[in-house]
């Protein structure tokens, strides 16, 4: 009897490295402090997205990650940043939670989509830089100058507010480059069969 919660140990260890990225219980966030970048294009955007370090996301054994367009970019613990740049495009970004090692996307856009936290759609404007902050702890302060745009916890906030908690973050994920798909909203293959499942409880009554 004493092997199974053993084997149930290492079955979640290696669904951990293998699917979701490890949260910061396992030890702080590593990678090269803060260092801005410039744009090597102005016909493109750069974008910053990083998580102010608390004592409540330092618990985690699993990390949310981010999805650009429906793909899984990288995992975002505690104290980390991304920067990235976007070919001029509208991007669906979302946050979602994993769960045992998976995100449990098979769900997504049903009424049991309980791994995503945050999603909104960011419209890239050439030459632009965008600040985005993912905090579920605390909110960032108002900045009159900018307009309010975001999710929940993900917020779009100003370079101010952004560098004074950049500095002290690590990058998890090397620099990219993201062209566009070609589409604004990559969809789901799955959302048709949940919305059919609707449409079939609708006609029945239920």
């Amino acid at each position: 009897m004493r092997r199974y919660p053993l084997l149930l140990l290492l079955l979640l260890t290696g669904c951990l490295s293998a699917c979701s990225t490890p949260g910061a219980f396992f030890g702080a966030t590593e990678g090269p402090l803060f260092k801005p970048r410039s744009l090597s294009d102005e016909n493109r955007v750069l974008v910053y997205l990083y998580r102010p370090q608390s004592s409540w996301a330092d618990q985690e054994l699993e990390a949310p990650g981010l999805f650009i367009n429906n793909q899984l970019f990288s995992g975002l613990p505690s104290g980390a940043y991304l920067v990235m740049e976007l070919d001029i495009a509208s991007y669906q970004l979302e946050i979602r939670r994993p769960l045992f090692g998976s995100y449990w996307t098979l769900l997504a856009e049903s009424p049991m989509d309980f791994t995503r936290v945050a999603s909104f759609a960011l419209d890239a404007e050439a030459g632009a830089t965008y600040y985005l902050r993912y905090d579920e702890v605390s909110t960032p302060p108002h900045d009159e100058s900018l307009a309010a745009s975001g999710d929940g916890p993900l917020q779009l906030v100003a370079e101010k507010t952004a560098f004074a908690e950049l500095a002290t973050s690590h990058r998890v994920k090397p620099f990219a480059r993201i062209a566009a798909s070609g589409e604004a909203h990559v969809r789901r293959p799955q959302r048709g069969f949940w919305r059919s499942i609707g449409d079939a409880l609708n006609n029945i009554g239920i």
